[in-house]
């Protein structure tokens, strides 16, 4: 099928995979949810053959959870989580250090964004500052070489904001450009996140997903994710938001109705006349709570609202009229025409009242009207049952919204021109992390309002911040009085709040400044205090926001790769392979990557790690959380002269696999049943010694015997963890036998060339009386075919057993070839 088309504007001409030439064939499909038919187009796009592309049509007109493919235009990760990635690639190059055009094909094969979550200067003390500096010095130099060497990746460094601000604010372009044989070829825009904040970008019509580890480095090199195609939950916005209503009340709203709908792994896409009620700062907002209630994306479809802010933002008319352009001919541009959900819901924006969050019943809203029901039994001096003594607004959650907060400070000063008078009694804070945030404040000249009502304005969030004044604690304990506090956007309020405040109240925050006024939760706030009077119109909070046009951001991110003097002072060498230092605690060589590595899936003469139990999760396999002292992760540290207070976690040690191959299957959880010992110990039945599971694998690749592990049902359940996969092959075991494993788990050991083998019906460890002390052979084939028996042979004293093994492994895993080693070593070859 030939959809190849173009059009031309200002005298150039740009190529796109046309589908109305789709929709003319088969009708139905133009009535696709526009999330769907962003991932119609791509998997089109990229079909090889006639084959293809009607297996995918057929996808498409049945919706029958038929697996297709996402193909990210680019990838936005955070932090440090891309680190064994690039370490992979880092290693690779070392392998072909010999030959410099090699060397160059050792790239990501598409854009990487990499954006620290933190600003240094901002956020930090000069103490703190020097403190993350040395702590992070040989990982912020490995990233900035990395940024300086590799192709298609780009660092945004620490002290730029935070990074889903900067993903929709800059970073996101709405539709790909990119340029082949010399042709302009367009294509929306999609994203692959390592983590939840990616989903940011689906306000902007930008479809993301975000996954592990492991698909994060298939997508690096080039490879499409897989997965069912997804449900799609139309959400058909009406009607308009009342005054003292804003997007906040419009999350916490939806909270309930999705979660009273059920959802899982949908796309909850947004429709309705009442859409353009929205501003993009909301719909950021409510795109970035997407992964809390189980969607894969709330999508919000491109309209001109969206083009005005890409423009605002950008300074970008001339690529907004394109973008427009491109979207009409795809029937991807909203036009509120009716399309054909699996299922939808209605919101009437009218209705909405004001949500509040009683913290002892996080799962229950508040209607504003009921606290002014509540009892007063107790009075003090100044203070009496109900009396508000804290107040805090958390920009953490909104810095994506300058709607919230602008509307919240119109409240303080519209309080301010009517001269309402300050409590003292309420301790006041506003946390803002983003100075991007007090920028945009300051601009306003809203900031001076918050600072008129008593709000502390404070950069970051600490234990001390929510003490009360020694008076204001005495009168509390002296007449017992249940004192409230109020917060937005603090998801700690309940774990940080003074112990002698006994009611929390989460809301909006502009509601947080209203009640502040009314010194008492016991208020129906819309009556007594009149709110309207109080409350800004839209078209006024509008007209601030239009304020932060492009100059404002432009000022901002003029100098985002730069960096701040901490990053600028990092020096690293201009060499196209990384100048390793063995010394080096945070950086090591991946120990897994090797062009040379045996492709023969023969295991003869065995050795078994483990014998595990049923539903054993990726967080007991893999290392996390603290590194203990004492363990096999400790020891190490503390004999290249790292003290226990500076042992630090896992997750900060995740790009040196000494460390991690160390802390796998280091949980106390965990149970082998070989030894009655609780935790990531087994039995060396050679020297008859109980010892952890590293050091027999040690062992094991000192004799030169590969090493299995045999476990019950769903091995490797929950959460993806990249590590949870890399350990396994870092230890050296080449196969896991088991009842059953998590699918998604299994393809992952697929990925980097571990054998996933299944027990046939009626078989399993117990039933086979399996000790542990066992030789195993895996008797297979040259290559590994799909869903095909093999013989398992186990040897004791005791005798042999002769079995069958499913290899487990599904034909499309296959027919892709996603072998992550080999796949690395593919591009060597190439």
């Amino acid at each position: 099928m030939n959809i190849l088309n173009s059009f031309e504007i200002e005298n150039e001409l740009f190529y796109y995979y046309d589908l109305k030439k789709v929709f003319s064939i088969y009708e139905s499909l133009k009535e696709l949810p526009i999330s769907l038919k962003i991932l119609l187009e791509e998997n089109l796009r990229k079909a090889s053959n006639d084959e293809e592309i009607e297996y995918i049509i057929d996808a498409f007109l049945t919706r029958k959870n038929s697996l297709i493919n996402f193909y990210p235009s680019r990838i936005i990760t955070q932090d440090f989580t891309i680190l064994p990635s690039l370490i992979d690639l880092a290693t690779l190059r070392e392998e072909v250090k010999d030959t410099s055009e090699k060397i160059d094909k050792i790239n990501p094969k598409l854009m990487v964004d990499l954006l620290f979550d933190y600003d240094l200067e901002h956020n930090c003390s000069q103490e703190d500052i020097q403190f993350q500096i040395k702590k992070n010095k040989e990982k912020y130099k490995f990233i900035k070489w990395a940024q300086n060497s590799f192709s298609n990746f780009r660092v945004i460094p620490p002290g730029s904001g935070i990074c889903h601000q900067l993903n929709l604010e800059y970073l996101s372009t709405i539709i790909h450009l990119e340029q082949k044989d010399g042709k302009n070829y367009l294509f929306p825009e999609t994203v692959l996140g390592s983590n939840s904040n990616s989903s940011i970008t689906n306000s902007l019509g930008v479809l993301s997903y975000s996954v592990g580890g492991i698909d994060t480095q298939l997508s690096m090199l080039g490879y499409p994710i897989e997965f069912k195609l997804p449900k799609v939950l139309g959400v058909n916005i009406k009607g308009k938001l009342r005054r003292g209503v804003t997007s906040s009340d419009l999350v916490l709203y939806l909270k309930f109705r999705l979660k009273e709908h059920g959802i899982d792994n949908q796309i909850v896409e947004f429709l309705g006349d009442g859409l353009s009620e929205l501003t993009l700062e909301d719909r950021s907002f409510l795109s970035n709570m997407a992964s809390k209630y189980g969607a894969i994306s709330f999508y919000f479809p491109i309209e001109d609202k969206t083009l005005l802010y890409f423009s605002n933002t950008k300074n970008s008319n001339e690529f907004s009229e394109l973008i427009k352009i491109y979207l009409k001919n795809q029937e991807l541009f909203f036009e509120n025409k009716e399309l054909s959900f699996d299922e939808t819901i209605e919101i009437n924006l009218s209705e909405l009242e004001p949500i509040i969050f009683d913290y002892k019943d996080v799962e229950n809203k508040v209607q504003v009207k009921e606290l002014d029901n509540l009892h007063i039994t107790k009075k003090g001096i100044t203070l009496k049952d109900t009396s508000i003594v804290l107040a805090s607004i958390n920009t953490c959650t909104m810095v994506s919204n300058p709607y919230l907060l602008i509307h919240a400070g119109l409240v303080a000063k519209k309080a301010y021109e009517l001269g309402v008078k300050v409590n003292e009694n309420i301790k006041k804070v506003l946390i803002i992390k983003s100075h991007i945030v007090k920028n945009y404040l300051t601009k306003l000249e809203l900031l001076s309002y918050f600072e008129y009502l008593g709000f502390d304005i404070i950069a970051n969030e600490c234990d001390t911040i929510y003490s009360l004044d020694e008076r204001i604690e005495e009168e509390i304990r002296k007449y017992n009085l249940n004192v409230v506090s109020i917060s937005s956007g603090n998801r700690h309020l309940k774990e940080k709040t003074h112990p002698l405040i006994k009611s929390s109240y989460l809301m909006s925050p502009s509601l947080v400044v209203a009640y502040t006024l009314t010194q008492t939760i016991k208020s129906n706030i819309i009556k007594e205090m009149k709110t309207c009077e109080f409350w800004p119109k839209n078209d006024l909070v509008i007209e601030y926001l239009n304020k932060l046009d492009f100059s404002f951001y432009n000022d901002i991110y003029k100098n985002i790769f730069l960096g701040d003097i901490f990053w600028q002072n990092i020096q690293i060498s201009d060499n196209k392979t990384f100048d390793w230092d063995t010394n080096s605690i945070d950086i090591k060589q991946s120990n897994f990557i090797n062009s040379d590595e045996d492709e023969n899936n023969q295991i003869e003469n065995a050795g078994i790690l483990a014998l595990l139990g049923d539903n054993i999760e990726t967080k007991d396999i893999s290392a996390q959380g603290q590194i203990s002292l004492y363990s096999e992760a400790g020891n190490y540290l503390e004999q290249k002269g790292i003290k226990s207070f500076d042992y630090n976690t896992f997750e900060t040690r995740c790009g040196n696999f000494e460390i991690m191959s160390r802390g796998m299957f280091d949980n106390v959880r965990l149970k082998n049943k070989m030894i009655s010992k609780e935790g990531g110990f087994t039995k060396d039945f050679e020297k008859d010694e109980i010892v952890s599971i590293y050091e027999l694998s040690q062992r094991f690749k000192q004799r030169q015997r590969p090493s299995v592990l045999f476990a019950g049902e769903n091995f490797g359940m929950g959460k993806e963890i990249e590590w949870s996969i890399k350990g396994i092959k870092s230890l050296g075991i080449k196969a896991i036998i088991a009842k059953s494993f998590h699918k998604r788990y299994k393809f992952d050991l697929h990925c980097l060339g571990i054998l996933a083998l299944e027990f046939t019906e009626g078989e399993d460890i117990n039933i086979l009386a399996i000790k542990g002390d066992e030789v195993i052979d895996i008797n297979l084939d040259e290559k590994v075919k799909t869903n095909s028996l093999y013989n398992l042979t186990i040897s004791s004293n005791r005798g042999i057993i002769e079995t069958k093994l499913n290899n487990s492994i599904t034909k499309s895993n296959y027919k892709n070839n996603r072998n992550l080693n080999l796949l690395l070593n593919d591009l060597i070859a190439k």
